[in-house]
């Protein structure tokens, strides 16, 4: 039986179901987005894009395996395009293949070396590699594209207390203040590297302060205890 389909017809049916798919995906229901995705590719197994959303479907439900083979499917059609080594990058760190995982984060680099998202992601398994160095290097890079998003400033801040460079660290942090001053969670960092710093006065200085913006002051009672008793 001959199809009754036109090939315009065929891709707009297509692209039909893979709205739907996205659709049920913002809705977190994830089965019946990939019901819908995979209804595309029947109908177009070569769009990329297809392959693609049924993979960030499947990696949404932790199913990892399926994730990487349909991103690799995607990048098989469209070598060229970053996203598509970004996300595999992190299936492939979520499943602990860290070299897989950096070899994809790079090649998203090379094909986009000015989103921080990629640099963040590739310093995350530097980290996990222990190579220290070079995850800074990645953080400051994802800092300088990006200064005004707090997680990669604070994510180097970690970094950078994890190796005993306390007052970079806090040079860190002083940065992002003056973006957020009244962000307590960043106050709270700051007294943490004074603490670990050995600083026991200034660590209670900015514990104080943090005490001042937080929905629950009381809650840092026993560190505030704990610090006077050091002094």
């Amino acid at each position: 039986m001959a199809s009754s389909f036109k090939p315009s017809d065929k891709s707009e049916q297509a692209d039909d179901y893979n709205e739907r798919g996205i659709s049920y995906f913002n809705l977190k229901k994830y089965p019946e987005a990939i019901r819908e995705f995979t209804k595309a590719i029947k109908l177009i197994p070569n769009e990329p894009d297809f392959y693609f959303n049924r993979g960030l479907t499947y990696y949404s439900m932790k199913m990892y395996e399926q994730a990487i083979r349909d991103y690799r499917k995607s990048i098989e059609l469209y070598p060229d395009h970053a996203d598509y080594y970004n996300a595999i990058g992190a299936a492939y760190d979520d499943i602990g293949d860290r070299n897989n995982a950096l070899q994809a984060f790079t090649k998203a680099i090379e094909l986009e070396n000015d989103i921080p998202d990629y640099y963040y992601n590739r310093g995350n398994v530097y980290w996990k590699l222990n190579k220290l160095n070079e995850a800074l290097d990645d953080f400051s890079r994802a800092v300088a594209l990006n200064s005004a998003d707090q997680i990669f400033v604070y994510r180097r801040y970690e970094l950078l207390t994890f190796m005993g460079r306390y007052d970079d660290a806090i040079r860190d942090l002083d940065q992002a203040l003056k973006i957020s001053p009244s962000n307590y969670q960043l106050i709270l960092a700051k007294a943490e590297a004074y603490e670990k710093k050995g600083d026991y006065s200034r660590a209670l200085e900015f514990l104080e302060e943090a005490a001042k913006y937080m929905p629950d002051p009381n809650a840092i009672s026993p560190k505030v205890n704990e610090l006077r008793s050091k002094m």
